[in-house]
């Protein structure tokens, strides 16, 4: 029974369908059009990619006296797509697929000693892995390309003779067109295949036209090795580059070369291929096109050195012989610098210490050259400081306000220095007889910007809190129901969220105002900036009511009534409002709540009357939407702001 039960595991092994991957990427996750079977050599990666057509030599009959030679193209596609269907989706995966960056031991050492994360040069090149499965459709064949065995022809004839064939080259390099015989297409460019093909089917017809395109090219298969992401074997395009196979292979690896990578064919001379060409100056001159059997062989990393400062890439770059200083920044892309340089320092990393290893006076051209006599070792970290790249506050000599609204001079005016709101106000000549002084709005961008930061923080705040709470209250739960109404609760939490973003700040300074009967003498001794904007409106005639009650609207104002009369007017507070939360909010930017008292005093022409609605407060949860109406008044945002809130 022990060897019976042995004999059938060997069976099962012997039996089992096998396919090879690389070892790497069948780990990391990624699908590859690779394969790492080394058996498979020029032939049979060949027919691995393009499937079995069927024989060009089948005649089909055409029409007319006109001898025709005609085979399918979808057909002759069909059996190659269905061969290549699960490659094809190997590739998509890889170009969906992100590469998770891995830091390498200089990394990590250039951080613990900066405090800074610095990137290896050329590395965001390979951060997401496109797709090297390229359809002919979508690619333009290069007039240079050279027809070879695998390659498929589409052959269209007309006139004495009807041609439509799609012509597999076959390995000796031939195709077969019936009635002509067979033809060696091998070493043809794609930019004389036309004429030279109508030259030998003229040896037997006279008097028609001829076409040809490639229908399909070949398929290569190379290897690449050493330090990659995912070494392997991988078939590609015929019209594939060195720099194509390393995109397939997720390029070198943190321990891998940008600068030392070998192409190696057969008894050739290897070809080094460096990526700093690529990345510095865009030469390609060294991205070989790729034939079957290559090898790619990625070196291990060269000396590192890290440059960060007043440069305007700092990173971590691979040296290749004994690189200068210069060379260095230059690779860096130069000196951040705001104007021309002037002054730099460079020092150095010395014992956890940086060390000043010279100071440049000089204009740009002599402090470059100067920098060609600094030589650099592996595993400096250099810090560049350009006293002139930092960015400094331009210091405002004349300053201007602009004014707007039922004022006698409208425009913009330039401030006296010292000068105050109320003694601007008078001196451009005051008001007219329909201002408002009591509705003043002083807007500055400085408080717009800081009470904007704090509306955002607030939102942030409110929207880990509801997160924090339905995580809370699902994980105390076991009643599938109750999931699902926390599930809404929270649903309906996060569109307030996207609500609460698109309220956006004005930076309207609270001026405190006595009344409405307010005029320019009450305006406070308030100094002016450069960038203010005063707007003075014409005096209102209503009131607003707006939130929870049966008709929002506005209501002609008249003296003597109070908040509860306005809401009275529009219906009375509805059964979803909280009568205990209710606030005004006056014209001048002020409010005035139940909670503070106040809210039901005298009314002012402009005022806004809120009533919010009941929300349900969650155990843990310290913002709702009442916290965040009293942000906004308490911003100067008023009804405008609140609008945005209402339809929830």
């Amino acid at each position: 029974m022990r060897y019976s039960r042995l004999f059938l595991a060997v069976l099962f092994l012997l039996f089992l369908p096998q396919r090879g991957l690389p070892a790497e990427s069948a780990s990391s996750g990624f699908g590859s059009s690779a394969t790492s079977s080394a058996g498979s050599g020029a032939d049979s990666g060949t027919d691995a990619a393009m499937g079995t057509f069927p024989t060009s030599s089948t005649p089909v009959a055409g029409v007319g006296a006109a001898p025709s030679i005609t085979t399918s193209a979808s057909d002759a596609k069909e059996l190659a797509l269905r061969d290549s269907a699960l490659r094809t989706e190997d590739q998509s995966q890889i170009a969906q697929g992100k590469i998770t960056p891995v830091k390498s031991s200089f990394q990590s050492f250039v951080e613990s000693a900066t405090g800074r994360k610095l990137d290896v040069f050329g590395r965001e090149l390979f951060r997401n892995v496109p797709s090297t499965f390229s359809p002919l459709n979508a690619v333009q064949v290069n007039p240079d390309y050279v027809i070879g065995s695998g390659d498929v022809l589409q052959i269209r004839g007309w006139g004495m003779v009807s041609i439509d064939v799609n012509a597999i080259v076959s390995r000796n390099g031939d195709i077969y067109l019936p009635r002509v015989g067979s033809i060696n297409v091998a070493g043809v460019k794609y930019r004389d295949l036309q004429g030279y093909l109508k030259k030998a089917v003229g040896r037997i017809f006279k008097n028609f036209e001829l076409s040809a395109s490639v229908l399909q090219t070949r398929s290569v298969q190379i290897y690449v090795v050493g330090h990659a992401l995912r070494p392997g074997a991988y078939t590609l395009g015929s019209m594939s580059t060195l720099l194509n196979a390393l995109f397939a292979s997720g390029g070198p690896s943190v321990t891998g070369s940008m600068r030392n990578i070998k192409l190696n064919r057969g008894g050739e001379q290897p070809v080094t291929f460096d990526l700093y060409d690529i990345l510095l100056h865009g030469d390609k001159s060294s991205d070989l096109p790729l034939k079957d059997g290559d090898v790619i062989h990625i070196q291990p990393v060269g000396p590192l050195v890290a440059l960060f400062g007043d440069v305007k890439n700092s990173a971590i770059y691979e040296l290749k012989q004994n690189n200068t200083l210069a060379e260095i920044v230059e690779w860096a892309g130069g000196f951040e610098a705001l104007s021309g340089v002037q002054n730099v320092i460079i020092e150095k990393s010395v014992d956890n210490h940086y060390q000043t290893v010279v100071e440049l006076k000089s204009d740009l051209s002599t402090i470059e050259k100067k920098l060609e006599d600094i030589h650099v070792n592996p595993t400096d970290i250099i810090r560049v400081v350009a006293p002139g790249a930092a960015p400094l506050e331009v210091k405002v000599e004349r300053e201007f306000v602009r004014v707007d609204g039922e004022v006698k001079e409208s425009g913009v005016f330039e401030l006296v220095k010292g000068e105050t709101l109320r003694a601007f106000v008078a001196r451009i000549g005051g008001v007219t007889d329909k201002a408002y002084v009591f509705g003043t709005r002083l807007n500055r961008e400085s408080v717009r910007r800081e009470q904007q930061q704090k509306i955002d923080e607030s939102v942030d705040r409110y929207e880990k809190d509801i997160d924090a709470n339905a995580k809370q209250r699902i994980s105390g739960s076991s009643d599938p129901s109750q999931g699902a109404v926390i599930a809404a609760e929270l649903d309906s939490q996060r569109n307030l969220v996207k609500r609460l973003r698109m309220v956006k700040s004005e930076g309207r300074i609270i001026l405190n105002l006595k009344d409405f009967n307010a005029n320019i003498g009450d305006l406070p001794d308030f100094p002016l900036q450069n960038g203010d904007v005063v707007y003075i409106p014409e005096k209102p005639s209503t009131v607003n009511v707006i939130g929870a009650v049966y008709q929002q609207n506005s209501f002609m104002y008249q003296p003597g009534r109070y908040a509860t009369d306005y809401v009275q007017l529009a219906g009375g507070v509805s059964s979803t409002g909280d009568k205990s939360e209710m606030y005004r909010i006056c014209a001048d930017g002020t409010a005035r709540s139940n909670r503070q008292g106040g809210y039901n005093g005298a009314i002012n022409p402009g005022d806004a009357i809120v009533v919010p609605e009941k929300i349900q407060r969650g155990a843990g949860l310290v913002q709702n939407l009442k916290d965040f109406t009293s942000i906004l008044y308490q911003f100067g945002l008023g009804a405008a702001g609140l609008a945005t809130l209402k339809t929830l």
